[in-house]
């Protein structure tokens, strides 16, 4: 991310960084805006690497290392993400996917239209936002499986309440 892509309530995204490479976006839908929180948290964020850089010119790296060069992820995961992941008690399998997984995840577990989570994603399809990136939390599981044993529960109570037997026996 380069600062002149910053704007006051959205990143443009239209190229990216793989293994110290820039190139094009992996898709036509890859090329995206991605708004910013009401809350502040992300624009509060990009303001704490602003007045902390030496690299504020257009063309510069947001995420820059000492030298204004990219971060070199592989560094960036084993000295600094996976450390802070193994305090917090997460896998230490943890990766950069692993972060778009729970972006993904929380979108669509918190009410966000697949159509948006998609959008937000940059993917081409909803397919792979869902089947790829998108993942159940155990409270939802835990809630589908109750509100199951509930219609079931309740359908048995309403029949044993039935002042009729044969209601009991014809289903």
């Amino acid at each position: 991310m380069r600062w002149k892509r910053v704007r006051a309530d959205r990143l443009l995204v239209v190229e990216r960084l793989y293994d110290g490479e820039f190139d094009d976006v992996k898709t036509e839908a890859g090329h995206r805006e991605v708004p910013f929180d009401h809350r502040g948290m992300i624009s509060a964020a990009l303001e704490r690497i602003r007045s902390s850089s030496p690299y504020l010119g257009p063309e510069d790296l947001v995420f820059a290392n000492r030298a204004g060069k990219p971060i070199d992820r592989h560094n960036l995961l084993n000295r600094q993400i996976k450390p802070a992941a193994l305090k917090l008690g997460l896998p230490k399998e943890v990766d950069f996917r692993s972060f778009r997984t729970m972006h993904c995840s929380l979108m669509l577990q918190t009410g966000a239209r697949p159509e948006v989570t998609r959008d937000n994603m940059g993917h081409a399809n909803i397919d792979v936002t869902q089947n790829v990136y998108g993942r159940s939390w155990w409270e939802e599981r835990v809630e589908a499986v109750t509100r199951t044993v509930d219609a079931i529960y309740g359908q048995l109570e309403s029949q044993l309440a039935s002042p009729n037997p044969a209601v009991i026996l014809s289903d």
